[in-house]
């Protein structure tokens, strides 16, 4: 069934259902009401209203006095419960978060309904209803901690169990970072973590990237959750992002902001000692600057529409501009003399003159072996011999601008300081509006565009390196919630989730092979690359440009219904995931131009030029690519059922069941193939063929469909004084993630057959040109997709994707002990876990010689006949003889069999977590966060991260994985952060000074200090490096390599003696990570200060001043770890066990920011 036809019988059948993932981003408040006996009181009317927007929210209790009411707006409210006979009931003080369900109990004295008894309290911050873990980052230290950039995201790493994968001091990430993206949370692969934006998707489907990074000043608040999930969250195998944006109220509020940085303000790095001699600065220069505002309120039109307590809105945009320039390029280029073909000048670096030789007068040598060639008279190429193609051409390449560092080779004569520069725009708009009691909608629009400009040499169209980079980046959302009844609620949501990421070189599509003269068959998709030895290139010569489009439409619809002691959440999520994915490598061709065609092919040493080729015209070498533009796509759906059962009123048990399924991935024309190492081939009788998607019975999806997908889960929380100050909970959780498109195609959409190069080589044997440079290549090869067989390849490297893969799924636990201490201040103290089966991890090459034939020794290297002469006829395997170890190859016909999409990485996690919090109060806000764990894998159990790079030395993985298990290299055993707001209780309106004077609270009032302090325990190292024939480069380790914390500095950070190299033909024992030997932590304070103006009443300028490591700590990175030893076991590497570098040093920014 194609991919379109599923998903309309997924849409037909489960519209008729009501399902997943209801409002995420929402709370809701849940309660029991007694009297003064204890008896739960019946139909009660509770009704909550929000403070700023006025909206009201009515249920009524249950028989035995229960009460729910979800799907609430997060912000301020107040709870009136009203019931004949009794006194009313009125609560303020309550703050509802994203996700939360807050628990009110009420207790009602017998009375008259006009009267009331109010509280005024603030409702204890203790999670007393459900066993998942996490932690809410609010709206004040969303927009008042000090971060870099003011990338919102970055405040996850303050929450226990989340690890960054980029340890750094600065803080600054671009948008949808995809390193960033891939945080590990309490041990789970950065690729399995899921971003929400409102409660929709706001990840793309490769490796759920971040595809919308909002402004700070419109994200109202957002909740990380770390273990346990409900079973309304799935298709993740780490934790949850779940943001929301600002909505207007009945008041206009809104603000304005500038940021900037400046190199001036920045102290040098620790290794940037000395001023670079040709520019004179110690330091890139830098110019950073950050602006926007934000305005929200009430859809108000003079006299045409009053908005206010029922129509509202939020706006808001930003820009940042970034301009740095680093280290001066530099480079050769031909003097003019070169250019114009007289090569007189031409010597070597001792002066020598080299000599040049006539390729056209290449001929069989009369009077011996070889080939020879009449010099050139004078080392001059004559101008009418000079191919006019090539003199087109040469207009683009520089002349010189600077001294040679070399008189005689004129090295190094082009200087190029060329700035890069990056801009953004993010822009948000909100609108919600309440249709009736019992209807409401809401819509967002979110849009980041990213331009990155990197001028490379600066020589626009024709240069090697430049590259126009623009990120389009949209969140979209639209969403109808509707009371059915007061005991039903539903919920209904269309999102989408869309990248758009075209990189380019600036040549890019403007026709330059016709406006330089390449012949008609060239395609005109770049200025082709020209490779000139011994000079600068003219044109990018490894690609002209790329797309990556992928999106996400989902449709989710949830129900909640509130039975009794029961409130049961049920629901689906569909996603419809594309990715179109392109990478463009020598679309125009790449033309070699070596010195080999004008040396002597008797005695070629000192003799030759690449630039006398290239003027003669006489290409060498290159290709010509054609590349396929797929559309993978994949159809993931997830059902669930939760219950929260309030066994009774201070124990509640959280049951849930989720199944997760995922059809596809397929390719919309079947532009792929997979080998199959099981199978035997037809035409060879040798294990091993070549499938095409919808080929022959093949499948058009990638894997095969799996449908064991169920997710239990299961927890308690229990309030064991009933007091609502202390909580003991627990919780586990088994969740599966999806086969993403990013793990079966995205990384390398390229399949075999379907994309293909045509190699520009001579005659065989013959040192002549492989053509004319201004009559181009005489075929253009086309690829010939399943029409090449199922042998097409043999002889050369193939991939496998394991069709039998099933779905990687992490198991997770926790128990935790909350209790509220004084003054708002709350205490957790966790213990966390997980295991993840089957994720994805590092792919390796399957085609790799069993160690039993190890044995054989030197054996192994001799030559034997080659069994596959005559049937390979081109590459490696065409030769007269292989090398005998070929022959004991699992697939001795081909060269790799290299996994692709593989999901063979297991690991376990177990960690001590501790919160210490406070949130807003008194001028105080406080978030302490400590994890102490250990992550053990046995692979790149994060291989989604961009680490799913081929694993040569997979210690032979595939016979033995046992070998592989160790400490991960993600592991960071202890980590705390600290952040807090404290507002110095100085000036007009706080506890000192409160009536002092306008003019010296302008002095002394509103100051703040804001940090966030970070100090964590560094990554295990791993060594590799070995030379015994087999291979696998783990050496042997004969000692203990961690020197004493004294001992440890830069130039020796630790004991490289304990490394050998390993016998011949013996694998090394040395394991995948050293588990006591771990580069240099962090130590990284960010501070601010803060000075608020307040004038007019409503508005409020800030004056801020933030630091990144304020303490100018030097951080440094990891030592060199690769172990060279020569043929005689000795290391070679002088720098192993050094380090040449270290994090940012102290960056500061200056900010002003006006509220209102």
């Amino acid at each position: 069934m194609k991919l379109s036809a599923r998903l309309a019988v997924a849409v037909l059948a489960l519209s008729s259902s009501m399902s997943l993932w209801g409002q995420t981003s929402l709370a809701t408040i849940t309660g029991s009401i007694i009297d003064a006996q204890g008896a739960g009181i019946p139909a009660v009317k509770i009704t909550v209203t929000n403070v700023a927007t006025k909206l009201s929210f009515s249920r009524e209790s249950s028989q035995d006095g229960t009460y729910v009411i979800p799907q609430l707006p997060i912000g301020p409210y107040t709870l009136e419960a009203t019931a004949a006979g009794f006194k009313t009931f009125q609560q303020s003080g309550i703050n509802l978060e994203v996700n939360q369900r807050l628990r009110v109990d009420i207790r009602m004295d017998i009375g008259n309904v006009s009267e009331s008894i109010q509280v005024t309290a603030e409702i204890p911050r203790i999670q007393t209803e459900d066993s998942s873990l996490g932690a809410v980052v609010e709206r004040r230290r969303i927009e008042e901690l000090p971060v870099n950039g003011r990338h919102v995201f970055n405040l996850v790493k303050m929450v226990a169990g989340v690890q960054p994968r980029n340890d750094t001091t600065d803080g600054f990430a671009e948008i949808s970072n995809q390193a960033f993206s891939q945080m590990r949370i309490n041990g789970g692969p950065g690729y399995g973590n899921q971003f929400f934006l409102d409660g929709a998707v706001n990840s793309a489907p490769v490796h759920n990237e971040i595809a919308v990074v909002p402004m700070s000043d419109a994200v109202e608040e957002f909740r990380v959750e770390t273990s346990s999930l409900k079973a309304e969250f799935g298709q993740t195998t780490g934790g949850i992002i779940n943001a929301v944006t600002k909505m207007g109220t009945n008041e206009f509020h809104g603000s304005a902001y500038e940021f900037l940085r400046n190199d001036s303000l920045d102290a040098r790095n620790a290794f940037a000692t000395q001023p670079d001699p040709r520019t004179g600065r110690i330091k890139q220069v830098l110019r950073y600057n950050q602006f926007g505002g934000t305005i929200g309120g009430p859809v108000w039109i003079p006299k045409v529409y009053d908005g206010r307590n029922r129509t509202f809105f939020f706006a808001g945009y930003e820009k940042w501009l970034w301009r740095a320039t680093g280290n001066p390029r530099l480079g050769t280029v031909a003097i003019p003399e070169f250019r114009a073909g007289n090569f007189a000048n031409l010597r070597d670096g001792q002066g020598r003159q080299i000599a040049l030789f006539d390729p056209n007068t290449t001929r069989v040598n009369p009077n011996g072996s070889g080939f020879v060639r009449d010099p050139l008279p004078n080392n001059v190429v004559p101008s009418s011999l000079i191919d006019p193609l090539s003199a087109r051409v040469l207009a683009y390449h520089p002349l010189p601008n600077a001294t040679p560092t070399d008189p005689f080779t004129f090295a190094n004569n082009y200087i190029a300081l060329v700035p890069s520069s990056s801009d953004q725009g993010i822009s948000t708009i909100r609108l919600d509006h309440r249709l009736s009691d019992n209807d409401s909608i809401f819509f967002r629009l979110s849009s980041t565009r990213n331009t990155r400009r990197d001028r490379g040499w600066g020589l626009e169209e024709a240069d090697p390196v430049a590259r126009n980079d623009q990120r389009d980046n949209h969140s979209i959302i639209a969403n109808y919630t509707r009371v059915v009844t007061p005991r039903i609620v539903n919920d209904l949501r269309v999102a989408v989730s869309r990248q758009w990421l075209p990189f380019l070189h600036p040549s890019f599509d403007q026709g330059w092979p016709e406006k330089l003269g390449f012949p008609s068959q060239v395609p005109q998709d770049q200025f082709p690359p020209v490779v000139i030895a011994g000079v600068l290139g003219i044109g990018q010569a490894s690609f002209s440009g790329g797309l990556r489009a992928q999106q996400y439409v989902q449709i989710v619809d949830s129900v909640n219904i509130t039975s009794g002691r029961h409130s049961i959440k049920t629901g689906f999520d569909l996603r419809w995931s594309r990715l179109s994915f392109i990478n463009r490598v020598n679309p125009s061709g790449r033309y070699d131009f070596a010195a080999s065609l004008t040396n002597n092919p008797q005695v070629p040493a000192n003799t030759g030029a690449g630039m006398a080729t290239f003027l003669f015209g006489h290409v060498t070498g290159g290709n010509i690519g054609v590349r396929p533009f797929p559309q993978f796509r994949a159809l993931p759906l997830g059902i669930y059922v939760q219950d929260d059962w309030k066994l009774t009123r201070n124990f509640t048990l959280n049951l849930g069941l989720r199944y997760d399924i995922s059809f596809g991935p397929t390719e919309m024309h079947n532009r792929f193939s997979s080998f199959d190492p099981y199978v035997m081939n037809p035409e060879t009788r040798m294990p091993g063929v070549l499938n095409y998607g919808g080929v022959n019975g093949f499948p058009e999806s990638f894997v095969n469909l799996d449908k064991n997908n169920f997710g239990p889960r299961v927890g308690f929380a229990w309030d064991p004084w009933s007091d609502g100050k202390t909580a003991i909970r627990g919780g586990y959780g088994l969740i599966y993630t999806i086969s993403e498109i990013g793990h079966t195609g995205g990384d390398n959409p390229n399949s075999l057959g379907f994309s293909i190069d045509t190699p520009f080589q001579g005659p065989a044997g013959v040192p002549a040109k492989a053509f004319q440079f201004s009559q181009g290549p005489d075929v253009i090869l086309q690829p010939l997709g399943a029409a090449g067989g199922p042998s097409a390849f043999r002889g050369f490297g193939v991939r496998y994707q394991d069709r039998n893969a099933v779905t990687p799924y992490m198991q997770q636990w926790n128990f935790t002990i909350q209790r509220s201490l004084w003054a708002g201040w709350t205490v957790s103290g966790i213990y966390s876990g997980s295991k993840g089966t089957k994720l994805f991890g590092g792919n390796y090459n399957l085609n790799q010689l069993d160690p039993r034939y190890f044995s054989e020794g030197l054996a192994l290297q001799n030559t034997v006949p080659n069994p596959f002469l005559g049937q390979i006829t081109t590459g490696p395997l065409a030769s007269a003889t292989v090398q005998r170890s070929r022959l004991y190859l699992p697939f001795p016909d081909y060269q790799t069999v290299q996994t692709f999409g593989a999901n063979n990485a297991s690991s376990s996690f177990h960690s001590v977590q501790m919160f210490l919090e406070k949130r807003f109060s008194g001028g105080i806000s406080a978030l302490v966060s400590y994890t102490g764990s250990k992550l053990i894998s046995d692979n790149l159990s994060d291989g989604g991260a961009g680490n799913a790079a081929s694993l040569g030395d997979f210690r032979i993985g595939a016979y033995n994985r046992r070998l592989e298990k160790a400490i991960d290299g993600d592991d960071v055993n202890r980590r705390l952060v600290v952040s807090g707001v404290f507002e110095l209780p100085i000036g007009r309106g706080r506890k000192l000074g409160s009536d002092m004077p306008k003019a010296l609270d302008a002095i002394v009032g509103g100051w703040q200090m804001n940090t966030i302090t970070t100090l964590q325990s560094g990554r295990p190292l791993s060594v590799r490096g070995a030379n015994n024939f087999t291979g696998i480069s783990y050496p042997d380790l004969v000692a203990d390599p961690t020197l004493p914390s004294d001992q440890r500095n830069a130039n020796g950070w630790f004991d490289t003696t304990a490394f050998r190299n390993p016998a011949n033909f013996v694998i090394g024992n040395a394991p995948r990570t050293l588990p006591r030997t771990r580069a240099p932590g962090m130590t990284d304070v960010a501070f601010s200060i803060f000075k608020s103006f307040s004038f007019l009443e409503r508005f409020k300028l800030q004056t801020r001043w933030e630091m990144f490591n304020a303490l100018n700590t030097v951080n440094l990175n990891a030592p060199n770890t690769s172990f060279s030893p020569n043929a005689a076991g000795v290391n070679t590497n002088a720098n192993f066990g050094r380090i040449f570098s270290a994090k940012d040093a102290r960056r500061m920014q200056l900010g002003l920011r006006l509220v209102f």
